[in-house]
C-alpha cells in the first residue's frame, strides 16, 4: 500500500518503529498463500479457529504489557462461547475504546458462531487466541509463543485458521 506521496506504507511503519521505539525492528511479510498446507476439505466441513492481534483477554487473565518497548509476544486463549461483553482489550498500538464499543470488529465471535450455526463453516475450535499486535522484537514470538499456539491448534484438529491483524 502506498500513501498519497507514493511512499510504501510498510517502509514508513518500519522506519517509524526503528526510529522511535525499537532500532533492530524487522518486518516479516507473508503475502502469498502457503503451498505447503492447502485446505483438505470444504469450508462447510472445516473446523475453524480464529487468531486476533487486538490484545483481547478475559478479565481474569493478565493484560498485555502495553509499556514494553519491544512489545508483548504472549498470547491468551479465550473459550469460543465467551460473550463479547466479558472481554477486555489491552493494546498500546490502537485506541481500544473505539473497538470496545463493538468487539466483533477485532474478534468477530458473533459472526463466527452464526456461520457455524448456518452450516457455512463446519465448526469452531473451542478457543480463539489473542496476541497483542505490537511485537517489535519477534524472536520469542517466533520461537516460543506462536509454536505453542500452533501446537494447540493442531491438537484441536483445526483445519483452517483465520488471522485478523490490528
Amino acid at each position: 500500500m502506498r500513501d498519497e506521496r507514493g511512499a510504501n506504507f510498510a517502509q514508513i511503519e518500519r522506519d517509524h518503529v526503528r526510529a522511535r521505539v525499537y532500532a533492530p525492528f524487522d518486518w516479516h511479510p507473508f503475502d502469498t498463500f502457503s503451498p505447503y498446507n492447502p485446505l483438505q476439505k470444504p469450508v462447510t466441513e472445516a473446523r475453524v479457529a480464529f487468531v486476533t492481534t487486538a490484545g483481547v483477554h478475559l478479565p481474569g487473565q493478565p493484560p498485555f504489557n502495553t509499556d514494553a518497548d519491544d512489545g508483548d509476544p504472549s498470547w491468551r486463549a479465550i473459550p469460543v462461547a465467551t460473550p463479547l461483553a466479558n472481554l477486555v482489550l489491552s493494546h498500546g498500538g490502537y485506541d481500544t475504546r473505539r473497538a470496545g464499543t463493538d468487539k466483533n470488529v477485532v474478534l468477530p465471535l458473533d459472526h463466527l458462531r452464526a456461520l457455524a450455526a448456518e452450516g457455512r463453516i463446519g465448526s469452531l475450535a473451542p478457543d480463539v487466541y489473542s496476541f497483542m499486535g505490537y511485537v517489535a522484537d519477534t524472536d520469542r514470538l517466533r520461537r516460543q509463543e506462536a509454536p505453542a499456539v500452533a501446537r494447540r491448534l493442531l491438537g484441536g484438529r483445526v483445519d483452517l485458521v483465520l488471522l485478523a491483524p490490528t
